[in-house]
């Protein structure tokens, strides 16, 4: 299981990273950097990523998890997903 999440983990970092930042090269997302507080899930952004989430993972994030618990970083995002699988 554990490589399970370490690759979910992997996909949700390198899509942040080269999707939904400004700046790609600027800035390294690890999986704990604060994605609300830094501003980069903004409402756009979240749209983005469950999109991806939902066409590429093939996981449906229901409207009741999309707290800022569960989007504060790539952790949070990573085993909620694991826990909707």
């Amino acid at each position: 299981m554990a490589s399970d999440r370490e690759e979910l983990l992997e996909q949700l970092t390198e899509f942040v990273q080269e999707r939904l930042l400004a700046d790609p090269g600027s800035t390294e997302i690890k999986p704990d950097t604060p994605l609300l507080e830094w501003g980069i899930l903004t409402s756009i952004n979240t749209a983005q990523l469950l999109t991806h989430i939902r066409d590429e993972l093939g996981i449906n994030v229901p409207p009741t998890e999309l707290t800022g618990t569960n989007f504060q970083n790539l952790n949070a995002i990573t085993d909620l997903l694991l826990s909707l699988r």
